[in-house]
């Protein structure tokens, strides 16, 4: 009989068969609760054709109109590659660059990587090629907003068809044709199915040779085995270069027991955060010039706009996106941190569940910045009235950036470092 392979998991570190699944199945870790593996069908090729599909429909999506506005006889129309360019010419540098990064770069460049690694995987050509498609896109998957851009686009669209009207372009339907295409492609991406494929073609083991967790429930780090922070393959903790550093054979990542400074790190960032809060909530994000005179409004003063408008739904969704998660996901990692440094053993399998989510909702936060530069696309009427950021957003898109690196850099295992149970 064939032993089975053996990984470890990524919220708690126990070890685990990992046994093979039918597809559209999912393997969850029993202590922490954590996915730890759901199996698709026919990955490669769903994966290869949803993301060929966004490629070929991207350069209309962003560079062409998405609406055009008509307001007293006057149009203006822009695309999402606009948004950037008019933030950078208002002044907002680091707000463009944001808007830019998140809304036109990588959601061109993951579906790019994806392709490229669907691709070499099902012709079984340059495993080394792959490995690094798979690490890069893991790192930048994301960053990559499309989904909140189409959001931050429904509540524009709410926000102006009372002012003007609104004539869909082009760049619209393509948009939307993207979106759905790249979340079909992600949700066709077996990422764990890929690194066992390449491991095969590197002519690696595959940690059969690793001894199957007993009833003790042992995690890689006790064991002496270091789980890469990638690829999740395990390496034993000896396994070390001319300069003392270990690198993961399948993928090339350095190799740690834990993150290294994970703790230090985290607590910059949300302090970070925390700082950057008060003036993203107490300035003004957006400037509205109309005949001449300015008028600024904050975060609360637009959910305040659709509450008065009768648009609840819209309103909550902005109070949730812009205040709530923002909020909750520096508490949230501020008591993870305390957690692991005062030694709470307590509730730990909520505490991790809490971690996941706070790192799903991160990218979210980002609506409200996507709302702001598509209006100073669409309500740019000249000397009748012109939308414009203000000096509270780019503190905010610092948040937003802050929380999401915070979530990046800690590691969730060292909740569990030290306990022999479950919690």
């Amino acid at each position: 009989m064939i032993p089975p392979r053996v990984t470890s998991c990524h919220g708690c570190d126990l070890l685990l068969e990992a046994d093979d699944l039918p597809p559209g199945s999912s393997a969850y870790c029993p202590r922490c609760g954590s996915k730890t593996h759901v199996a698709k069908a026919d990955s490669i090729n769903r994966t290869l054709a949803f993301s060929f599909m966004v490629l070929l429909v991207f350069f209309p999506a962003v560079f062409t109109p998405l609406m055009t506005l008509n307001a007293l006889g006057m149009e203006t129309s822009g695309s999402i590659v606009d948004n950037s360019i008019l933030l950078y010419h208002q002044g907002y540098i680091s707000v463009a660059a944001m808007v830019f990064l998140t809304a036109v770069l990588l959601p061109f460049l993951n579906p790019a990587l994806l392709f490229l690694l669907a691709l070499l995987a099902k012709v079984r050509r340059w495993p080394r090629g792959q490995a690094w498609l798979l690490r890069t896109f893991q790192s930048l998957e994301e960053w990559g907003m499309g989904e909140v851009y189409l959001i931050g686009v429904l509540v524009t669209i709410i926000k102006v068809y009372s002012m003007a009207s609104i004539s869909f372009n082009l760049g619209f339907f393509c948009f939307l044709v993207m979106v759905f295409m790249n979340l079909c492609a992600l949700s066709f991406l077996d990422k764990s199915g890929l690194w066992v494929q390449i491991e095969e073609q590197l002519g690696l083991e595959d940690n059969r040779d690793i001894p199957a967790p007993g009833p003790g429930k042992e995690t890689a780090m006790a064991a002496g085995l270091m789980c890469c922070h990638d690829c999740g393959r395990l390496s034993p903790g000896d396994v070390t270069d001319s300069e003392g550093e270990a690198e993961c054979l399948r993928c090339g990542a350095s190799l740690h027991y834990r993150k290294p400074d994970s703790i230090s790190r985290t607590w910059a960032l949300v302090a970070a955060s925390a700082i950057l809060l008060i003036p993203a909530n107490l300035l003004p994000i957006m400037r509205v010039d109309f005949l001449g005179s300015s008028q600024y409004s904050t975060i609360m003063d637009g959910i305040i706009y659709f509450m008065h408008s009768g648009e609840y739904g819209i309103a909550v969704v902005i109070f949730a996106a812009s205040v709530l998660v923002p909020v909750y996901k520096i508490i949230g990692l501020a008591l993870a941190l305390l957690s692991v440094q005062l030694g709470w053993k307590t509730r730990l399998r909520q505490k991790t569940q809490m971690f996941r989510f706070i790192e799903f909702i991160g990218r979210w936060s980002m609506l409200d910045i996507f709302v702001i530069a598509l209006m100073t696309v669409l309500v740019n009427f000249g000397g009748f009235s012109s939308t414009h950021a203000a000096i509270g957003a780019p503190f905010f898109g610092g948040v937003v950036a802050c929380t999401m690196l915070a979530a990046l850099t800690f590691d969730a295992r060292l909740l569990w470092d030290g306990n022999h149970g479950d919690a």
